[in-house]
Order: C-alpha cells, then structure tokens, then sequence
C-alpha cells in the first residue's frame, strides 16, 4: 500500500516572537522609569528608604523580564517550523522541551481538544512514552495521572495555527489512518 505524500508544515512567525521580545523589553523599560522618577521625585504612597516596594518588585520581576526577554529574543533567530506532520509522522517544536519527531508507530491515539477562542489542544498517548520522554521524574508523574488517557503524554496548543487546525488534524486522521491498516495487514 502506498502512501500519499500529505504533508503540513507550519511555520514559526518571527512576528509573534518580534512582538513578544518588545513587549517583555517594555514592561522591563516601564519598571525601570517608575524605579527612577521614584528615586528623584518620589512617589506619595510609598514611604521607605530605599522603597521595599521596589525592591521586593524588583528581586521578583527582574528574573523574569530578564529570562523571557532573551528567550524571546532567541525565538527570533529560529528558522525551525513549529508544527511538521508528514508521512514519517509529528514533529512539534513549541518549545525547548519539545520531544521531536514522533513516528505514527509509537502514536496510540490523537485526541484534539477544543479549548477556548477557536484555540485547541493535540494531545498525543504513546504507546511507550519512555522512548520520547526522558526525565523520569515527568514520565512517572504522567502515567499516575489519570487525565492522562485523555490529554496525552505529548500535549501542545494550535496557538500558532488557529486558521489551520482542521486541516491539520485533517491529516493527523488521515496517517493514523494509513497507518493502522498498513500495520495490521
């Protein structure tokens, strides 16, 4: 039996990560001015010297601003896809914890949750989830779960690809298809 040759590939918006990374450099810019206007002129309601106020923000803020700026940032510079599935099966890279490509052999089940605003989830179960997820800590934590029949071991958003969720899961279907009676002749 031959297979065609559907293939999706969403690609990564350098916008979205272009946006995201200004954004955090923002909210950092806007701390930073009201910590100096507090410093030279003062605000009326905060009345310590140096402001706990500030400090306390900044010990919990900056981390953050800080580690989302520069993975934003690096976002920027990836040239890879987001979102592959082809005949060799689901390849996702939302994050830097991405599991890689899944081949449709180890896949026991898709399930496509509806979430809010026209977003989705893809769950994926694996049939032995120990081959993609490495840390054992994640991997037991998975299998106690009792959601996990449902939500997957390998779950990520149609975030980036709103407009294109049916016709991914459209092909989603269609290798899972191709490969339960390919497997079962």
């Amino acid at each position: 039996m031959e297979i065609e040759n559907r293939e999706i590939i969403i690609p990564r918006k350098k916008s979205t990560s272009i946006k995201n990374a200004v954004l955090m450099f923002l909210f950092a810019a806007v701390f930073l001015v009201f910590f100096v206007y507090d410093y030279f002129i003062g605000v009326s309601w905060i009345t310590s010297e140096p402001p706990l106020v500030m400090v306390i923000l900044s010990l919990v803020f900056a981390p953050i601003f800080i580690f989302c700026g520069v993975a934003y940032t690096r976002q920027i510079f990836n040239s890879n896809p987001i979102l592959v599935v082809n005949r060799y099966g689901i390849c996702e890279q939302m994050s830097r914890n991405s599991v890689g490509m899944i081949k449709w052999e180890d896949i026991e089940k898709v399930n496509i949750i509806p979430y809010m605003d026209n977003t989705h989830w893809v769950c994926i179960i694996l049939k032995r989830p120990e081959k993609y997820i490495t840390d054992p800590k994640l991997l037991n934590r998975l299998n106690r779960q009792k959601g996990t029949a449902k939500w997957g071991h390998v779950t990520f958003s149609s975030l980036y690809f709103k407009k294109r969720i049916k016709e991914v899961a459209a092909v989603i279907q269609y290798y899972l298809d191709q490969y339960k009676e390919g497997s079962s002749l």
